[in-house]
């Protein structure tokens, strides 16, 4: 497996490249937790709704990641190189392609793709957007951590996805983690080759550790239930 962390790129994050790979290391393991909880919990009870509800933020935040990505380029591209402008770009079109996707996972199981923000995904949604009026870098560490945090996501929801005979939550799920090491890749890159100086570095360290305090949440069961209640 390519390891998505180590890119081409200059090298910009090394003063802080601990911090960083402790932070993203440390929201996998809390998001793959949250995950096997829920689908602990859906092992009780395998209503296709509750899953559904599960599925909703995270629909949400591909068509999320599509807005972003497209300011993220109207605000600041000029300052990327272009090959950088048309690899996040490629990422925006792939975000929508995953909006369909899930959506189409919600629907058939009986839910309503997301038109707006979901309620349990407004901190998530709310900290991105304010990490991108922040720096022309905070959005991109922000949106790489919670990309990276979905990845913890991924085996435990194919091993749920096995056992209850969810083929297509399973194909689906195949699909978007291909893509999501691209995206990962792309980020990090990005950031080695952008950060400048401290300040820089900073702004990249914030972002990542106020996205790893909000990114994991929306996978419990608890934030399931509450959403539902």
């Amino acid at each position: 497996m390519v390891d998505v962390r180590k890119v081409r790129g200059g090298g910009g994050l090394d003063p802080i490249r601990a911090e960083v790979d402790e932070l993203l290391d440390s929201v996998v393991e809390s998001t793959a937790k949250a995950t096997e909880a829920f689908f602990a919990s859906y092992d009780e009870n395998p209503d296709p709704a509750r899953l559904a509800a599960w599925l909703a933020p995270r629909c949400w935040r591909e068509i999320d990641y599509v807005f972003l990505l497209n300011e993220e380029i109207a605000r600041y591209g000029m300052r990327f190189e272009r090959r950088h402008i048309t690899l996040l770009a490629k990422q925006s079109f792939q975000e929508a392609e995953h909006y369909d996707m899930v959506g189409r996972a919600i629907e058939s199981l009986g839910g309503t793709v997301p038109t707006s923000v979901p309620p349990e995904a407004e901190p998530w949604s709310k900290f991105l957007w304010e990490c991108l009026d922040r720096h022309p870098l905070a959005a991109i560490a922000a949106w790489n951590l919670s990309e990276t945090s979905a990845s913890g996501s991924f085996e435990p929801t194919f091993r749920g996805a096995e056992r209850h005979g969810l083929d297509e939550v399973m194909r689906i799920y195949k699909r978007i983690e291909t893509d999501e090491k691209f995206h990962v890749g792309l980020g990090l890159q990005m950031l080695s080759t952008y950060a400048e100086d401290d300040e820089d570095r900073a702004e990249i360290l914030r972002a990542m550790r106020g996205m790893r305090d909000i990114a994991w949440k929306t996978f419990t069961p608890e934030s399931v239930d509450a959403a539902r209640a």
